[in-house]
């Protein structure tokens, strides 16, 4: 057997695509299709978008890369545009959700080691996460979704039911950091409850444990708030943020705050490519987009009726079992194979995200959508399950 050039690491679907604009992406032989994937979530501005377009381009022709040796102006007015729009005092920027999620962990290890409890190194998550796919954000993930190949995990990792109870056992000296999504997306599209979250936040305050929110799936107006918290109106210590922050260009983000950060030092932390003037550059485009004026509106009144087109279908076809989500992080939970389903699906042009937990399928369209293209591949998903079911 011959291995394949690319790593075999991925299960593609068969499908070779040329060129993208908007919702739509187009395969090598002009098919046309609806992208309610969006790369899983990243796309948020949809695809070759003129602005980005434009600001690439400029950037581009003038400077791809400094270190951070060097102060990078771009950078810093990224920094302060996210700092001005968030609960944090400083910020930095990675490459990946995962590379943000690290950072966050390492800078909550700082923090308690700086306190002196060193014996406070253990992170507390909860079933359903999914963090990342480095060795250590692999250890913070549910367990079932990685091969027992990859045994033993880190052992400072404990993974628990999200409810109070589960946490208020498992809390002790040993817990410096808890580490959630406020919106699991590949967990099966499960938005946490207001009231876990709230009494999360007071039992962190109450044992000095440090509250973490992953919010690179739920981020970047995904739901239509900047951050998916902010629905619930408490704060994070620590936030990681990626995906639709770049809209295509990698890019990631570790938000915290000073009280929080004062204890890691020069040298402590790094990355060649974070935050170079390419990436930063696009950020600032991006969210320049995100907080317009009604954009964030616009993505809760689409959300809101893509839902209930969704939840109408469910009414009328058996095979959905239930409609998760929040803004335009939506999934439907069904009776059979999600990722046959979503390949099938795939194959009629409509593009959806199969690999989910709990057989939801996940529905993610760029930001930018309109009810027309909302209409588009409604039309597409009833026209499945009337022939097929």
């Amino acid at each position: 057997m011959t291995i394949s050039p690319i790593f075999p690491v991925y299960s593609p679907i068969n499908i070779n695509f040329s060129y993208g604009k908007g919702i739509y992406l187009y395969d090598i032989d002009n098919k046309r299709y609806i992208d309610f994937h969006s790369g899983i979530a990243v796309s948020s501005l949809g695809h070759a978008n003129p602005r980005l377009t434009d600001v690439l381009k400029l950037q581009g022709e003038k400077l791809w890369h400094i270190s951070n040796t060097y102060n990078i102006s771009t950078a810093n007015k990224f920094a302060e545009n996210v700092i001005n729009n968030s609960f944090a005092n400083t910020v930095f920027f990675a490459n990946s959700g995962s590379e943000a999620v690290e950072c966050g962990l390492k800078i909550a290890r700082a923090y308690q080691n700086g306190k002196g409890n060193k014996n406070r190194y253990r992170i507390l998550t909860f079933h359903g996460a999914f963090h990342g796919r480095t060795f250590l954000t692999c250890a913070t993930n549910d367990r079932q979704k990685f091969s027992e190949l990859l045994n033993p995990y880190i052992d400072w990792c404990d993974n628990i039911e999200p409810n109070i109870e589960s946490v208020k056992k498992a809390i002790s000296n040993g817990i410096g950091v808890i580490l959630i999504e406020p919106i699991q997306g590949q967990g099966g599209i499960k938005v946490m409850s207001e009231v876990f979250m709230k009494e999360l936040r007071e039992l962190c305050n109450e044992n000095d444990i440090l509250l973490f929110f992953d919010c690179v799936q739920c981020g970047a107006g995904r739901t239509g708030k900047l951050f998916a918290y902010e629905h619930i109106v408490i704060k994070p210590d620590i936030c990681a943020l990626a995906k639709g922050i770049g809209a295509g260009f990698p890019l990631g983000a570790c938000l915290t705050t000073e009280k929080v950060a004062k204890y890691m030092a020069v040298g402590m932390h790094g990355s060649t490519f974070g935050g170079n003037p390419l990436a930063t550059s696009v950020g600032n485009a991006v969210l320049d987009e995100l907080l317009s004026p009604g954009f964030l509106e616009n993505v809760k009144i689409r959300g809101k009726s893509l839902k209930n087109k969704l939840e109408d279908l469910a009414s009328k076809f058996p095979m959905i079992e239930e409609v998760r989500g929040k803004g335009l992080m939506l999934g439907i939970k069904v009776k059979m194979n999600n990722q046959k389903f979503a390949e099938e699906l795939s194959h009629r042009g409509l593009l959806t995200v199969g690999v989910t937990s709990d057989n939801v399928v996940r529905i993610l369209p760029p930001l930018i959508i309109t009810e027309e293209e909302i209409d588009e591949g409604i039309e597409i998903l009833t026209q499945y399950l009337s022939e097929k079911f």
